[in-house]
């Protein structure tokens, strides 16, 4: 098979490297010079000591013609930051044009002119994009009305002056735009960037150059603020100064969210009862522990330049907020939730600050304004009730919100309480508001079943498909910035974040038209298939699904409540009878600690329960090594050490499981003294096997109650721990065929993925790794089940003996459990597997109990495609209000082209007006009327056809829907569509 050019680039190169390392070479030369004399104009050119031929060349001009001195100087007068080299016999050195006389002229004069009465800086640094420079400056010092201030003459040349006072330091903007996008996009942070422009032209630090660090750091931090001012319309707003800025102003919204009297019609409130999701406000709120900050500074000495002006809470009213609030009483009644357990002890010494949190609309991933906060004791309910509260003062009372929040469920308790703390600038009437509280959909399975179903974006009407993990999104943008803001002072921090965030919205707002598309072909395709399952699913079960929808709709009615509020029942779930083997052994514990109170006294420091307990645990690490030796999974020598230390494991357990046997089943030793050794390592090919009998650890017998014999019981064996281990292996067989459930549903989850989307032999693998894994649980879920069938066939009697043995050939797939569902006949039982029978004890269930399991899988048939039809309804309206937001921001820069304000008026009259206005005025003057508006009137054009030109390009790539729409449906492959 022959392999063409673009396939194998670099072996395609390798032929060609010498002649490429050659030409690099040839460059160090002066190249095909033939005469000494200059191209340019004629003459030879020859050095002071008139010894030797020299020439100079230009690194940045195109081309490397070679040039004399005066041709030099001339040809650079425009171009004064250029790398020059010059020729002396033997190789290229670096000179700089400030050594060869050229003189930088500022201020207003003509081409060719320069000022007659300059004022002279001999040294002065540039930092640009090729490197620092010292340069020879000359301000206009004769018409400073016209020219300017000196600082302002060297930003009407793009260079950014590193003071206002007298400047002999500036940035270059080129350096300070370059700089920006590459810590945008890049993460790369000052120190590095500006040590690499340093070791551009001196790598080998042979020469000593100016350290202008702290200078360009402060240079930066200014142009960062300027910048988020002039997108935001600031510089064009005749009638407030900059200092009259609001909170959230230079913030960039989401155009795809609902924009109350921009982007949504004006009846919207009037809209039908099975339409008013289309105009639901999707939130999410998270906390990032990352984005430490040690304390560095302060805010008196490094204040923000405009707190609270964009993404992060105004500092100084939080901070007053936060003294008022005395540590909050966070407990956790939801396992799973390990924020909530560290709330009041996360670690902080030596950090004023230990996290961010942040709030996002939920569906696009937009930073709210005033929506970031930071966070002093871990993820404490002050810092989040503040920056969500924060946040909803820039969202109209009217939307209906839908709140995703990880912790959720123990965050709106007393939620109404804790908002009437807040300080008057962000206090809300959540009277006011309707909202419905959810958890993300993948953080939602480390919470209790209660929380899964009470907060479930999948159950709740008018979500559509949002699943509220976007909120993560943003955390991996910004954390490669955690190391760099850590050691900053608290402004610069802020203001870097805001920047940061600021360009993430930009860029998330860019995107949108290719986002959008996608969800929505892919929703269109997802529509088609569920809503072909629930037809299906409901012919096949006939007019009893009426009733069955009358329970959602009426369970639908109480979602605005909150959940211990609501009287109807969740269709959605499943009545589970039983305990479960961790709540068995809490009631056990419980007891005993009963007793113990009641002045019974314990016979051992271990109490029964927990020896039981200790057993059990034993027995289950014994059956996971007989898998993974099964599995012949230790074959290198790292894999024989963890076996090593895994039988050594069990072994001590089971040393100190026979100690407190001892006291309790004096029985068992004797039993166990009198039996012959179970096993000897015969099987020598097992790791670390030697010829020596002993016995295995995984085959030791631990003799639990229900191994000892009969004639054993009433004096070896205490009469409590019969009726423990009972219970105890109830819960056991509970816990294990709900696993086992669990783990078959993950297995067709597995095989439909590497069906449909796995070809490639390195995906293949992967997937097997993969699907080996889950097996390996199914394997260890079907062994405990029966080790815990066999031992309550010995304690209650098989005949008692309620559930049911589980045979080779009862782990059907999900998709056969499906399938008889929606096949069933009508029959008192189903002939499905025991296993899926949510009794849990597999015998024979009665119409009533198949009922309900049935109801319940059409319940979330249902709501799975409602959710896809809701979806591609939102996806829709989201575009339409996307175009109509880049319109409503288009006229909004049309409104702001001609600038009439005090700015534009000159200096005098500027002043004035603006002190009337009871704003502080700084020594500094501006510019004439006509240059000023010109500039603003310039800006306003082009900010205007940047959102008209992001709103045709989004309108291009959604043209054609309605065909693509018609393809998806007739069954073509979504992959060619989209």
């Amino acid at each position: 098979m022959s392999c063409h050019p673009q396939d194998q680039p670099l072996k395609e190169w390798i032929p060609y490297r010498d002649e490429y390392l050659s030409e690099l070479l040839r460059l160090e030369g002066r190249g095909d010079v033939e005469k000494d004399e200059c191209p340019w104009c004629g003459e030879p050119s020859e050095d002071e000591d008139g010894e030797h031929v020299s020439f100079y060349r230009c690194m940045q001009c195109f081309g490397e013609d070679l040039m004399c001195k005066t041709c030099c100087v001339k040809r650079h007068e425009a171009n004064p930051l250029h790398v020059i080299e010059k020729w002396n016999g033997y190789l290229f050195e670096e000179v700089s044009l400030k050594s060869l006389g050229l003189v930088v002229y500022l201020g207003s004069h003509k081409c060719g002119e320069v000022c007659n009465q300059p004022r002279m800086l001999g040294s002065f640094t540039v930092i640009h994009v090729n490197g620092l420079h010292d340069i020879c400056l000359a301000y206009c010092n004769r018409d400073k009305f016209r020219a300017g201030e000196w600082r302002q003459q060297l930003m009407r040349r793009q260079w950014y002056p590193a003071t206002h006072i007298d400047p002999h330091t500036c940035a270059t903007f080129e350096v300070l735009n370059h700089f920006h996008i590459m810590t945008l996009q890049g993460k790369v942070n000052t120190y590095n960037y500006y040590n690499g422009l340093e070791k551009l032209r001196n790598n080998a630090n042979l020469k000593k150059t100016k350290d202008r660090f702290k200078a360009f750091m402060r240079v930066m931090r200014q142009w960062r603020h300027l910048k988020m001012l002039k997108h935001a319309g600031r510089g064009n707003d005749a009638t407030r100064p900059v200092e009259a800025t609001t909170n959230g102003e230079l913030g960039i919204p989401c155009i795809a969210c609902p924009w109350v009297g921009v982007n949504l019609p004006p009846n919207w409130q009037d809209a039908a009862l099975a339409e008013k999701y289309k105009y639901f406000l999707f939130l999410a709120i998270d906390a990032c522990f990352r984005l430490k900050h040690r304390m560095v500074s302060s805010e008196a000495q490094d204040p923000a330049l405009g707190s609270g002006w964009s993404y992060m809470v105004e500092d100084k009213p939080f901070r007053a907020y936060l003294l008022s609030i005395t540590d909050q009483d966070e407990m956790c009644t939801c396992s799973g939730l390990a924020a909530l357990q560290q709330a009041n002890t996360k670690f902080s010494r030596g950090y004023a600050t230990t996290g961010v949190g942040v709030g996002v609309c939920a569906r696009h991933e937009f930073v709210q304004r005033n929506g970031t906060v930071d966070l002093q004791k871990g993820e404490r309910y002050a810092n989040m009730d503040y920056t969500w509260a924060s946040s909803l003062h820039h969202h109209d009372h009217h939307l209906t919100k839908v709140q995703s929040y990880d912790i959720v469920c123990q965050w709106c308790k007393k939620l109404v309480d804790r908002l009437k703390d807040l300080p008057p600038l962000v206090r809300l009437n959540l009277v006011l508001h309707v909202i419905f509280f959810v958890i993300p959909k993948l953080h939602i399975y480390g919470h209790q079943i209660l929380c899964q179903l009470t907060y479930s974006l999948n159950w709740l009407k008018g979500a559509g498909r949002t699943d509220g993990e976007g909120v993560e999104q943003p955390w991996a943008h910004m954390g490669p910035v955690a190391t760099s803001t850590r050691d900053m002072g608290p402004g610069s921090r802020h203001d870097t974040l805001d920047d940061h965030w600021n360009h993430w919205n930009f860029v998330k707002m860019i995107g949108l038209g290719p986002l959008l598309l996608r969800h929505l072909l892919t929703a269109i395709y997802e529509r088609q298939i569920h809503m072909k399952a629930l037809k299906e699913f409901s012919e096949s079960q006939g007019e009893v699904t009426k009733e069955w929808m009358g329970w959602i709709n009426d369970w639908e009615d109480e979602l605005s409540l909150l959940p211990d509020q609501r009287t109807k029942p969740n269709p959605f779930e499943m009545l589970e009878s039983g305990l479960t083997e961790a709540e068995i052994k809490l009631e056990l514990t419980t007891l005993e600690a009963e007793q113990e109170r009641a002045g019974i006294p314990p016979i051992h420091n271990v109490s029964p329960t927990s020896f039981i307990s200790q057993g059990l645990d034993i027995e289950e690490q014994q059956q996971i090594l007989k898998l993974d030796l099964k599995a012949n999974c230790f074959d290198t020598t790292l894999q024989k050490t963890a076996l090593i230390q895994q039988c050594t494991k069990i072994l001590r357990a089971i040393g100190k499981f026979r100690s407190v046997q001892a006291t309790y089943m004096p029985g068992a030793l004797q039993f166990l003294a009198k039996s012959p050794s179970s096993v000897s390592t015969a099987n020598t090919d097992a790791p670390g096997a030697s010829s020596t009998s002993v016995e295995l650890p995984e085959d030791i017998p631990l003799c639990l109650p229900s191994a000892l014999p009969e004639a054993y019981h009433v004096e070896g064996c205490r009469p409590a721990l019969f009726e423990i281990e009972q219970k105890l292996r109830e819960g056991q067989l509970r816990n294990s065929l709900n696993q086992l459930r669990n783990h078959l549903h993950m297995k067709l989850r597995l095989l439909t993925y590497r069906t449909m989307n796995v070809a490639h032999q390195g995906a293949v693998t992967r997937s097997k790794a993969i699907f080996n894994r889950n097996q390996k649980q199914i394997d260890h879920c079907t062994s405990k089940y029966q080790t815990a069938w066999v031992a309550m066939g010995k304690l209650v009697g098989e005949d008692r003996l309620k559930w049911r043995k589980l045979e080779k050939g009862d782990e059907p797939t999900l998709a056969e459990r499906i399938k008889d569902v929606r096949t069933r006949g009508g029959e008192g039982t189903r002939e499905v597997s025991w296993i899926w029978k949510e009794g849990g004890t597999g015998e024979a269930v009665d119409d009533a109990t198949v009922e309900e399991i049935i109801c319940v899988e059409w319940c979330k048939t249902y709501a799975r495609a409602m959710r896809w039809e809701e979806e591609v309804s939102l996806v829709k309206e989201e575009m339409h209000r996307c175009l109509v937001s880049l319109e409503h921001n288009a006229i909004q820069w049309d409104n702001r082209r001609e600038y009439e304000g005090p700015m534009a008026r000159g200096s005098a009259e500027w002043k004035e007006e603006w002190t009337s206005l009871g704003s502080y005025v700084g020594p500094f003057s501006v510019g004439t009327d006509s240059f000023h508006k010109e500039g603003i009137r310039a800006y306003a054009y082009s900010q205007a056809a940047l959102y008209r030109s992001l709103a045709s390009r989004f309108r291009r790539l959604w043209s054609g829907l309605g065909e693509k729409e018609r393809e998806i449906e007739e069954g073509v492959d979504i992959s060619q569509v989209i």
